[in-house]
C-alpha cells in the first residue's frame, strides 16, 4: 500500500469513530461538568523546550550531530476553564470516553525540528542513511483534566492540531549551517541541498494519561503515570504506548514532562496551593508502532531521498525536574531511541532541557 493510500485510510478511519461536529454535550452520556474552585484553578503558563543530541551526555563533549539532531518548541497554556466559545463548543462536541471533566486548556504551540545524516562532510547524496530535512510548525492544543467514573484516578487528555513545512522554508538548513559556521566551523553540514523538498503538513495528535499513587498520602512523594495516545497526517502516523514513574517530594500535580515529538503538549500549571518547592525523578519507557515517518520515508508527492523504515520504535527516558519559588521549573530529559530505518548502526540518543515559568492571573 502506497504512503498516500496509508494517510487516506487513517484519516477515514478517525473520521469514522469521531462523532459529527452537531453533536451537542448534553445529548451524551457523560455530560462535560466543571467543578474547580479558586484555590484548584491552575493558572498560564509558558515554556521554551531545546532537544539536541549534544544534551545527551551534558558532561562530555562526546556528541553527534546526527538524525534527530535539533528540536526547538515554544509552548502557551491558558489557565483553568479559560478559552474561547469556539474551543468551549469543540470540547463539548468531543467524546468524553467516560471522563468526568473538571477543567480544560487551551495552549498554543511554535517549533522547529532538524534531521541530518551522521556525516556532515558530504556534499553528495548519502542513499543509506537518513535524509537532511526540516520541519517549522505552529499548532493549537486543547486539554482536559478530570477522573473517570468513581475512581477518583486523576486523567488528562490532549488533542492538538499542528499545521507547518519541511523544505528549506522550515529554515532548517540555514538554522544549522548558521549555527556551525558561527560557534563550530569544523562541522558545518554540507549535505542541505539534498534535503526533502518543501512540503505542506498537518499533524492531528491525540494523547491519555493516568496518574496512580498508593495512597492520598504518598502521592506527594511517589506515583505511575501510564499513557497511550497517537499522531495522524501526512508528516507522521503512529500509535504509543507507556509509563512513566516519579519518584521526589511535593510530586506536582500534573503529568510529566513531554518530548517535542509527543502526541501530546506540555501540561501542568500551579494554583494558589502549590508548594514553593518540588523535586523529582522520573524514569520511562515508550513504544512506538510507526505506519508512516516522512523524514525517513521521503516526501509524499514526489520522488527523493529516503530509507527504510522499521515499524517499532522504542524510547528508554530519564531525568529530573525542579520547581524553585513555585513558578519556576527547571528539567533535563535524555532520551535513548532504538534503530528507526534500515542500515541504522546504533540507536540514537538526544537531551532535553526545558524552563517553565508558571504564573496565577
Amino acid at each position: 500500500m502506497s504512503r498516500l493510500s496509508i494517510v487516506a485510510v487513517s484519516c477515514c478511519i478517525l473520521a469514522s469513530v469521531l462523532p459529527p461536529c452537531s453533536c451537542r454535550a448534553e445529548d451524551q452520556a457523560t455530560a462535560l461538568t466543571l467543578t474547580r474552585t479558586d484555590a484548584d484553578r491552575q493558572g498560564p503558563f509558558f515554556a521554551v523546550t531545546e532537544e539536541n543530541d549534544l544534551f545527551s551526555n551534558p558532561f562530555t563533549a562526546n556528541h553527534t550531530d546526527r538524525h534527530y539532531t535539533q528540536g526547538l518548541k515554544f509552548t502557551w497554556l491558558n489557565g483553568d476553564n479559560d478559552l474561547p466559545q469556539w474551543a468551549k463548543k469543540l470540547s463539548d462536541d468531543l467524546p468524553q470516553l467516560g471522563l468526568h471533566t473538571t477543567a480544560q486548556n487551551l495552549g498554543y504551540v511554535f517549533g522547529q525540528n532538524m534531521y541530518t545524516p551522521q556525516n556532515l562532510h558530504l556534499s553528495t547524496l548519502i542513499t543509506n542513511d537518513r535524509p537532511y530535512a526540516g520541519w517549522l510548525y505552529g499548532g493549537v492544543y486543547l486539554q482536559r483534566r478530570g477522573d473517570v467514573g468513581n475512581s477518583g484516578v486523576p486523567v488528562e487528555e490532549s488533542f492538538e492540531v499542528d499545521f507547518g513545512t519541511t523544505g528549506p522554508n522550515s529554515l532548517a538548513a540555514w538554522a544549522q549551517t548558521t549555527f556551525h559556521e558561527g560557534f563550530d566551523t569544523t562541522d558545518v553540514p554540507q549535505g542541505w541541498h539534498n534535503q526533502l523538498i518543501g512540503e505542506p503538513g498537518l499533524l492531528l495528535k491525540y494523547e491519555r494519561f493516568w496518574r496512580f499513587s498508593p495512597d492520598e498520602a504518598s502521592a506527594r512523594y511517589v506515583d505511575f503515570i501510564p499513557h497511550l495516545g497517537g499522531e495522524l497526517g501526512n508528516i507522521m502516523i503512529f500509535q504509543n504506548l507507556g509509563g512513566t514513574l516519579r519518584v521526589g517530594v511535593n510530586l506536582p500535580d500534573d503529568f510529566g514532562l513531554q518530548l517535542i515529538d509527543s502526541p501530546s503538549s506540555l501540561g501542568g500549571e500551579i494554583t494558589s496551593n502549590s508548594p514553593p518547592f518540588s523535586f523529582y525523578l522520573f524514569g520511562e519507557a515508550d513504544g512506538r508502532a510507526v505506519e508512516h515517518n516522512l523524514f525517513l520515508d521521503g516526501n509524499s508527492f514526489r520522488g527523493g531521498p529516503s530509507v527504510e523504515r522499521i515499524p517499532w520504535v522504542a524510547d528508554l527516558i530519564s531525568g529530573g525536574a525542579v520547581r524553585i519559588f513555585r513558578h519556576l521549573e527547571l528539567s533535563y530529559t535524555r532520551v535513548v531511541r532504538t534503530h528507526e530505518f534500515v542500515g541504522q548502526h546504533e540507536p540514537d540518543l538526544f537531551g532535553s532541557l526545558e524552563a517553565k515559568a508558571m504564573f496565577l492571573f
